[in-house]
């Protein structure tokens, strides 16, 4: 007797109440005894419904709806030659399970937890802070989606395939190229993620070095870091995370500490930096326009010991000439105005 296409998508609906009335003792086990009650209804007749649905009251935990569904996809199976006469004990049926859902669980929570959460997070989180109101909904809708899509076909390739779905699945190569894939993807949010998230400002580390002929700066971020490779700075960041919480096996407490520290003096040192670089820009500025100065004084009277005097004037220069006038901006007080005093007075 096969179960009919509606009982097999109620089953598998139900699967995803496998934590409902979680308990220490049996975690999954009572969710997934409710799971199969129209199983057991269609298969058995109602004298044997109950001594059928107690062997489901065991301890049970797998990972439930991404790959967890294909152990209720091989138990339908299962429960179907069963109730046609095949030599299937209980125990056989109660042996897969837990056999099986230590290995689906950890492949579950890595395709669910490692790989689809984060990147379908990551691509969100970046239309909610550009504000897009959308990134959250395309989040929980698109979780669902991948969500029960991929237990669907999980749980029909256990019911198809039976107690040989897990083999021909491992043996196929499938999980290895679809977990080599999406790990690319998500390595490829995760630089995104870096690039866009994580901010690490030095331009303010300028170096200026001024003299008589100009000022020459370097800008240790535009024109050191981001000139050998842009965004290296973040880049460093985030691997140096990495490192010290993977190989040295730093707190995550201790990391979120230390990051908050270095930014703490960095914002010091930036204050002070600045400070410096206010004061000594003044002294610089104030060299220059004396230097200045006494540039135009030594030229200003080079020109008069050179300008001839017209006759008629009693020996004095009448006018100004044009190259004697003052300078703006200069930070010079002389003026050539009373040279051009009339010779009346003599």
């Amino acid at each position: 007797m096969a179960l009919s296409k509606k009982t097999l998508v109620k089953n598998w609906l139900l699967t995803y109440s496998s934590e409902t009335c979680y308990n220490y003792e049996r975690l999954q086990g009572l969710g997934n005894t409710n799971a199969f009650v129209p199983v057991i209804r269609e298969l058995y007749p109602e004298d044997k419904q109950a001594e059928e649905l107690k062997k489901y009251l065991v301890f049970y935990n797998t990972e439930p709806s991404w790959m967890g569904t294909i152990i209720n996809g091989i138990t339908c199976a299962m429960e179907e030659k069963r109730a046609e006469g095949a030599d299937i004990s209980a125990d056989d049926i109660m042996l897969m399970r837990s056999s099986l859902m230590g290995p689906m669980a950890g492949i579950g929570d890595t395709v669910s937890q490692s790989i689809a959460y984060p990147i379908l997070a990551g691509i969100c989180i970046q239309l909610a802070l550009a504000g897009n109101f959308a990134g959250p909904i395309i989040f929980d809708v698109g979780y669902k989606i991948l969500q029960l899509t991929c237990g669907y076909n999980m749980y029909m390739l256990g019911y198809k395939k039976g107690r040989d779905a897990i083999v021909d699945l491992l043996q196929s190569g499938i999980i290895n190229r679809v977990l080599d894939a999406v790990s690319i993807v998500g390595l490829m949010v995760v630089g995104c993620m870096t690039v866009g998230n994580v901010k690490v400002d030095l331009s303010w580390l300028e170096f200026d070095w001024t003299n008589e002929l100009g000022t020459v700066s370097l800008n240790l971020q535009t024109g050191v870091f981001d000139a050998l490779l842009p965004g290296l700075l973040p880049l460093l960041v985030v691997l140096g995370t990495w490192a010290l919480l993977s190989k040295k096996q730093v707190k995550p407490l201790t990391m979120v500490l230390i990051i908050f520290l270095v930014g703490f003096a960095l914002v010091g040192i930036k204050a002070l930096m600045g400070l410096y670089y206010t004061v000594s820009g003044c002294h610089a500025r104030r060299a220059v326009a004396r230097s200045r100065a006494k540039q135009d004084s030594v030229r200003a009277g080079a020109l008069l010991s050179e300008q001839p005097c017209p006759s008629g004037t009693g020996g004095h220069a009448t006018q100004a000439p044009a190259a004697l006038a003052p300078r703006r901006g200069l930070g010079t007080s002389m003026s050539l105005l009373p040279l051009a005093a009339g010779s009346s007075g003599g």
